[in-house]
């Protein structure tokens, strides 16, 4: 007979689900002594802005691309939260976010492709030129799309570079970033 032969593990179904309980406790046991897992019922809490290095991270793709990049230096109520290379037309795009003062969020876009190349490359969602603002003196064109859902796409030929903005912020965050970002030197590439 072989089912004789046979452990008493493997007898029936009952016997494995013990088994697999026994695994799970142990697994939480385990786990719940590192204490890089928490458990936090209802509803989230805001938390701090988590800051990061923003200027290194431009300073490093100033010599990754052939364009000038610039940094911004904003306000201390403005929080840079995420600095990190996109593409843009196939080549490196630096990308810098901020947290505003009214608790919104404005991304910056440095590109060399052509201006509509770089608002056509900067997702997939497709937009049409609604309107122009003055910022500072420049020509700030904003790409709105009928989509509710899609952000608008606020865009800058400073000549040397195109500067795309987008976010989740009000009109006069928008025009307070792009007169900051357009009056601000190029980074000396090394």
């Amino acid at each position: 007979m072989a089912g004789d032969d046979k452990p008493r593990i493997f007898q029936d179904g009952r016997d494995m689900m013990i088994n697999v309980a026994v695994i799970i406790v142990a697994m939480l046991v385990v786990v719940g002594f590192t204490g890089l897992c928490t458990f936090n019922p209802g509803a989230p809490e805001q938390g701090p802005v988590q800051e990061v290095d923003a200027r290194s991270f431009v300073e490093l793709e100033s010599r990754a691309v052939d364009f000038p990049v610039r940094y911004p230096e904003m306000a201390n109520e403005w929080t840079t939260n995420s600095a990190r290379r996109a593409m843009l037309g196939g080549e490196p795009a630096p990308v810098i976010g901020w947290v505003t003062p009214g608790g919104g969020f404005v991304q910056m876009t440095q590109t060399g492709a052509p201006l509509d190349d770089a608002v056509r490359g900067i997702d997939a969602n497709p937009r049409q030129l609604s309107n122009t603002e003055e910022v500072g003196g420049t020509e700030v064109q904003v790409y709105s799309s009928k989509e509710s859902d899609v952000r608008d796409v606020w865009a800058v030929d400073t000549g040397d570079a195109r500067l795309l903005f987008t976010g989740a912020a009000t009109p006069e965050e928008f025009k307070q970033l792009i007169g900051v970002a357009v009056s601000t030197p190029p980074l000396a590439a090394s």
